[in-house]
C-alpha cells in the first residue's frame, strides 16, 4: 500500500481549465470545455447532468484512461495533492490507478471479467500495488474486502454470473476500495440497480468513505442521489459547468434555468400531477456548439446578448457560481 503524503498548499484535487476533444467522422467533438473544480479530502462532489454532458470524460481524464485513438486533452491541468497528473509518465500513472485513485464504472455487468473468479479479480488489484509477492496475503485481503462490502468470504471462488446485479456492484466497489484509495471516482454507481439495492449501495459507499476519509467524485443524473451523498455539486451542460456550489446552495437556490429545469422535472410526491415537466428542446450538437450560451436555444430567458458571447461565471446572492447573465430575471421568473 502507498504512503499518503499530503500537500496542504492546494486543494486535494484541483482541475483547472480542462478541455477535452474527440475526433469522430472527421469532426471535432467538444466534450469538455474549460472545466474547473476543486475537491477536499473526505468530501464528495457530485457531477450532475444529462447523458453526454461530459461527466464521465472528466473522470476518465483524471485517471488518464481516455481512448488512445480519437481523444485529446487540449488544455488544462489536473492536480492531485499538488502533483499535475497530466505531466506524469504512464509508468507513474499505473502506480496511481487503483491505488491512490480508483473508479467504480457505470455497469457492473461489464466491469467484471466473466471468466475469472471474483476473488481473483480483487486480489489482482492488491498484488499490483503491493510490495509483497505473497499470494496468500493478497487472497486474504480480497476476502476481507468481500466481507467489508457484505459478501461472505467463501464467495471468493464464485464467478460473476453467479451474482445478482447488486452483488456484482458490491464486488466492483470492493475492487475499487481494495487499496484504500484517496480518491474514488463513482460513475453512475446505482444506475443499473433497482431502488432497494440502490439505497444499500449508496449507504455502503458513504460508510466506506467515512471509514477511510476518501474523497469522492460522484457522477449522476439523479438529484435524489446527490441529496443523499454529496457535499458540493457541479451541474454540467454541454461540457461546461453551468452552476457550482454547496449542496445546500444548489438545492435551496438553484439559479441557472437548466438547474431549475432539472428540479422541475422531478415528480413531487405531495402533488397530484398528470404530466411531468421536461425541459423543452435537446442538448446542442457537441461538434457545433452555439457561439454564446450553450443553453440559450432551450432557455425562455435568453436574450440576444446570451446568444452572441460565451457567458462567464457570476455570483448568486448566496455566493455560489452560476454561468448566467440574467440571474436576477431568472430568480424573479421574468422572461
Amino acid at each position: 500500500m502507498h504512503q499518503k503524503e499530503i500537500n496542504t498548499d492546494m486543494p486535494f484535487l484541483s482541475i483547472k481549465d480542462l478541455k477535452v476533444e474527440y475526433k469522430s467522422d472527421g469532426q471535432i467533438v467538444h466534450a469538455v470545455n474549460d472545466v474547473s473544480l476543486q475537491l477536499e479530502r473526505g468530501k464528495t462532489l457530485g457531477l450532475v447532468g444529462e447523458t453526454g454532458a461530459g461527466k464521465t470524460t472528466i473522470a476518465k481524464s483524471i485517471l488518464r484512461i481516455l481512448p488512445d485513438v480519437g481523444s485529446h486533452i487540449a488544455n488544462g491541468e489536473i492536480y492531485l495533492e499538488g502533483e499535475n497528473l497530466l505531466k506524469l509518465s504512464e509508468t507513474d500513472m499505473r502506480k496511481i490507478r487503483g491505488n491512490k485513485v480508483s473508479m467504480i464504472f457505470q455497469d457492473p455487468m461489464t466491469a467484471l471479467n466473466p471468466v475469472l473468479r471474483v476473488g481473483d479479480q480483487i486480489a489482482e488489484v492488491v498484488s499490483l500495488h503491493s510490495d509483497s509477492n505473497n499470494r496468500a496475503e493478497h487472497e486474504k485481503r480480497a476476502k476481507e474486502m468481500l466481507e467489508i462490502v457484505g459478501i461472505p468470504a467463501e464467495r471468493y471462488y464464485s464467478y460473476p454470473h453467479q451474482f445478482s446485479g447488486g452483488m456484482k456492484q458490491r464486488v466492483v466497489i470492493a475492487i475499487a476500495l481494495a487499496c484504500n484509495p484517496d480518491l474514488l471516482l463513482a460513475d453512475e454507481p446505482t444506475t443499473a440497480l433497482d431502488v432497494t439495492i440502490q439505497a444499500q449501495v449508496l449507504d455502503l459507499i458513504a460508510e466506506l468513505r467515512n471509514k477511510y476519509n476518501t474523497a469522492m467524485l460522484l457522477i449522476t443524473h439523479d438529484m435524489g442521489v446527490v441529496a443523499q451523498v454529496c457535499d458540493t455539486v457541479a451541474v454540467i451542460y454541454a461540457g461546461s459547468i453551468i452552476e457550482y456550489g454547496t449542496k445546500q446552495q444548489i438545492f435551496k437556490h438553484p439559479s441557472h434555468p437548466y438547474t431549475i429545469g432539472l428540479f422541475g422535472a422531478i415528480p413531487d410526491m405531495n402533488e397530484d400531477e398528470e404530466w411531468l415537466h421536461p425541459i423543452d428542446g435537446l442538448p446542442p450538437d457537441p461538434t457545433n456548439l452555439p457561439q454564446g450560451c450553450s443553453f440559450a436555444p432551450r432557455c425562455k430567458f435568453a436574450t440576444d446578448a446570451c446568444r452572441k458571447e460565451p457567458i462567464s461565471m457570476n455570483k448568486t446572492q448566496d455566493g455560489h457560481d452560476c454561468r448566467c447573465c440574467r440571474i436576477e430575471a431568472v430568480m424573479k421568473g421574468e422572461d
